[in-house]
């Protein structure tokens, strides 16, 4: 995990988008987006400590984004991100994955295997790092992991079976039953992401409420 910025410079960060321009990218689940901005899961508690923690002395100033719009992952977490930098006045930049690798990887997940998305990285007001949270709650990554092996079976793929190695038209079978498994999750998963970013501010910044 980075302790200090690398990549990120201040003036490397004001290049990122605006939501409103990454959208206005975005080719695919522009209506993912909306609807998941449009349904906010932060509470009055929430908002709360997020305003708190952004009127500390070195504290949460500005939130870098690390999103695709045809992740999953990115069009359920970021617009919460979205609402949280509103709410208490915290400039949010989002760099495309696939454009700035070397953003992304400082901030790889599994061992510095994966460039795994979203990644929500926390900063000063001086672009100081603070924190960062990286694609999904732990529930969600355990409910993902069951849907996929229940969709195995239910289509009778091999245990190796992933995103990545199967042929086109199974891939496609085999995404959109994981999505129908796990989309009546979302908004408590949605609600755990927030507790996970709330304990990794809190704890990185020495705030007794850790939600």
């Amino acid at each position: 995990m980075p302790t200090a910025t690398m990549v990120v410079s201040s003036a490397r960060f004001d290049q990122g988008l605006s939501y409103g321009d990454f959208l206005a990218g975005a080719t695919v689940n522009r209506d993912k987006f909306e609807q998941n901005y449009g349904n906010p899961v932060l509470t009055e508690e929430d908002l709360l400590f997020f305003r708190k923690v952004s009127e500390l002395p070195n504290g949460l100033r500005k939130l870098l984004a690390i999103a695709e719009a045809w992740c999953g992952d990115v069009y359920r977490e970021l617009p919460t991100a979205v609402r949280i930098a509103e709410s208490a006045g915290i400039d949010l930049r989002i760099f495309l994955r696939d454009e700035n690798p070397d953003i992304m990887d400082e901030f790889l997940s599994n061992n510095g295997k994966s460039r795994a998305i979203p990644v929500f990285v926390f900063y000063t007001a001086d672009t100081k790092y603070i924190t960062h949270f990286t694609e999904r709650s732990a529930s969600a990554h355990a409910g993902v992991a069951l849907a996929m092996e229940q969709a195995k079976t239910k289509l009778n793929l091999p245990a190796s079976a992933s995103f990545g190695n199967l042929p086109d038209s199974e891939r496609q079978v085999f995404l959109q039953e994981v999505i129908s498994r796990i989309e009546p999750y979302a908004d408590q998963w949605r609600r755990d992401a927030v507790k996970e970013i709330r304990q990794l501010l809190a704890t990185a910044l020495h705030l007794p409420d850790a939600a």
